[in-house]
């Protein structure tokens, strides 16, 4: 994937919204995925051009609305330019995540958004399309909140020590990032592997699975070779993995997960005011997106502090 993909317009054309199902969704219960979103410099968006950007949350909301419907989401709330969305299972939210990712980079932005760094287009050093329009960071948990009816928005609403979690991970996320928590990547594993006990066509014992459950591309062998250079187990890649992610890394377990295939990698132990403990965070990011964590790493916020991803992670 490269170049810049997608038509600019100009402020006055007509906007082809994505209309709204009449179908009320279903809020899930008990245990459940808690995903939170962020526009990157939005602030600094609305004061630099507030028509352009009115035009262009308008295709943000709708696409995020309709990409919920599509994975069966359950649309909580939406405080600001960001969103609360309640999903069944793990592989919905991951599948949420991953498509909006990927159609925010085709979506039909104002040429004003364009023009604006925080909306300009990055590319690789091989020219393949890394970002443009408005930069999304998203975060993801898995556990069991209140449930409670919130009779002002008329919908389900989540509480407790679980959303608190999901809500201040987003704050350890650049822009473009999906980041997510053990529990959440432990649950994703779990789901995969009650597919293989259910005795799916694409694998009929569980064991098979497991012993099947390397990379098989070119891609994959390549990385596992510069992460694994004292030849260890492809298992035992990053040390400080504390859970067994060949399974979700594999093409045959993501193929039964996800529509794309799409990279794990840890991005570290991170401290939050309120949480006693630190939290250990992964990032997952699309394969046809991987040219962005060369970029995590090289992004400066301020002078002489890299982004949050470092070399040699995952």
């Amino acid at each position: 994937m490269g170049g810049h993909r997608g038509q600019d317009r100009d402020l006055g054309s007509a906007e082809q919204a994505i209309q709204p199902s009449t179908t009320k969704p279903t809020a899930p219960q008990g245990s459940l995925s808690i995903v939170f979103t962020d526009i990157v410099k939005s602030t600094l968006i609305w004061e630099k051009d507030s028509a352009a950007m009115t035009q262009a949350m308008q295709l943000h909301d709708s696409t995020i609305r309709h990409l919920t419907e599509s994975n069966q989401g359950y649309e909580v709330k939406q405080n600001g330019d960001g969103f609360m969305i309640a999903f069944p299972t793990a592989a919905s939210a991951v599948q949420f995540c991953l498509d909006v990712q990927e159609r925010l980079l085709d979506e039909n932005w104002p040429r004003e958004i364009l023009k604006l760094p925080p909306g300009q287009v990055t590319t690789d050093s091989d020219g393949n399309l890394l970002f443009r329009g408005l930069q999304l960071r998203m975060s993801a948990h898995w556990g069991t909140p209140v449930c409670k009816w919130n009779d002002v928005i008329e919908r389900m609403d989540y509480l407790g020590p679980m959303v608190n979690r999901a809500a201040r991970f987003i704050q350890a996320t650049e822009a473009g990032q999906i980041v997510v928590s053990e529990d959440f990547l432990r649950q994703l594993r779990g789901e995969l592997e009650m597919q293989a006990e259910e005795g799916g066509e694409w694998v009929k014992e569980k064991d098979e699975f497991m012993q099947q459950s390397g990379p098989t591309d070119a891609h994959s062998s390549k990385t596992r070779a510069s992460d694994n250079s004292n030849n260890k187990d492809p298992a035992e890649n990053n040390n400080d993995e504390t859970i067994d992610l060949r399974a979700l890394r594999s093409n045959k377990g993501q193929e039964n997960l996800t529509n794309q295939r799409f990279e794990i990698q840890l991005l570290g132990d991170h401290e939050f005011r309120g949480l006693d403990e630190p939290q250990r965070l992964y990032f997952l990011v699309p394969r046809s997106l991987e040219g962005r964590v060369d970029h995590w790493h090289q992004v400066t916020h301020v002078q002489g502090v890299k982004g949050n991803v470092r070399r040699g992670s995952g």
